[in-house]
């Protein structure tokens, strides 16, 4: 027996959701409106970016703005992550403000919903109430087609009626100031990475014609190219083995996944990481290949960041710790936050 069939054993028949979870008002209204409008953009963008491949084409232009943009996307991403989720590290208001930019610039939602949804999946990973695993519905029913799970995970569950409520899951967020600029300003963030930087790169560079070409294949097309290689995680490296494979046991599906992981920087070291969450560095061997890790190492050499967690002290885990494995590590996700912050000067 797996260790999802293992958990979905134990689940009533209706399940109960747990706290911090919401079914109805003004959040969950505006989260769907957030989903149409952006979703709308990106998809028929790239629609567009594809019919204009084809009956203009591209150049290296547009390509080159492509790559440049998807890394700084990627790594945005990262520092979401290990960041303003996980606080795998300290930094002062300067680099948090570059990080936040960073971050809402990858057009993956706002920083308080990010933050909210990865906690919430981190606490009930794989499941009811996980927000967005392959096993089990927004409402907590289990999927009996894997298919459909995994097309949940891979996008469907932003459509779920139920959201994470902020309050219970991101006090920390609602009371940063620089976090909470950068959520209520997100839109325009969302046009400076998808229309305004590509659009100006690529008139400045080759006219108008190359800068139609960017906005559209460099902006919104690989806005949605980011998107879904980020869904990868919630999808691939949740698939309890059918993908990749478990350097750890842990109470859920997470897999480590090659692949995944170099299309995220890393992210895709996914056992890993809900085996130790704290951590800035994901890597347990040469191959795994984590560079949103390495790139918080280097800003730690140059001391613009610091307090990086998890270096050098994996091997300290009791025997209790390493038995109970995903239990721990759920819970560490959210230790020290409150000292963190306190620490950064706030």
């Amino acid at each position: 027996m797996t260790v999802v069939e293992s958990v979905a054993s134990e689940q009533a028949a209706e399940p109960k959701m747990p706290p911090g979870v919401l079914v109805e008002g003004p959040v969950v209204d505006a989260k769907f409106r957030d989903s149409y409008i952006s979703f709308a953009i990106m998809i028929g963008g790239s629609i567009a970016a594809l019919v204009w491949a084809f009956w203009q084409g591209i150049g290296r232009v547009e390509v080159s703005v492509f790559a440049g943009t998807f890394v700084l996307s990627t790594i945005g991403i990262g520092f979401m992550h290990r960041y303003f989720v996980h606080r795998s590290f300290r930094c002062g208001p300067v680099m948090r403000t570059i990080f936040a930019a960073l971050a809402t610039m990858a057009v993956q939602g706002s920083i308080l919903k990010w933050v909210s949804n990865h906690r919430r999946h981190h606490l009930h990973s794989d499941r009811p109430g996980d927000v967005h695993s392959p096993y089990y519905d927004g409402a907590g029913h289990p999927y009996t087609s894997f298919a459909k799970g995994m097309s949940h995970a891979q996008g469907g569950w932003v459509w779920d009626r139920e959201t994470t409520d902020a309050a219970y899951y991101a006090k920390d967020i609602l009371a940063d100031p620089i976090a909470m600029f950068f959520t209520r300003t997100r839109w325009y963030w969302y046009a400076l990475s998808a229309l305004i930087i590509p659009g100006a790169i690529g008139y400045a560079l080759s006219g108008v014609h190359t800068m139609v070409g960017c906005i559209l294949f460099s902006g919104l097309f690989r806005s949605y190219l980011m998107t879904m290689a980020t869904s990868l995680v919630n999808s691939v490296c949740h698939s309890d083995g059918r993908y990749g494979y478990r350097r750890f046991e842990t109470n859920d599906g997470t897999t480590n996944e090659l692949v995944t992981t170099l299309l995220t920087f890393g992210e895709g070291l996914h056992n890993n990481h809900h085996r130790f969450p704290r951590d800035a560095y994901l890597s347990h061997a040469w191959y795994e290949i984590d560079m949103n890790g390495l790139i918080i190492l280097g800003l730690g050499k140059l001391g613009l960041v610091h307090d990086i967690f998890g270096v050098g002290k994996r091997q300290q885990s009791t025997a209790t710790d390493v038995e109970q494995g995903g239990a721990v590590a759920s819970q560490n996700a959210f230790d020290g936050v409150a000292e963190d912050l306190r620490s950064a000067g706030r």
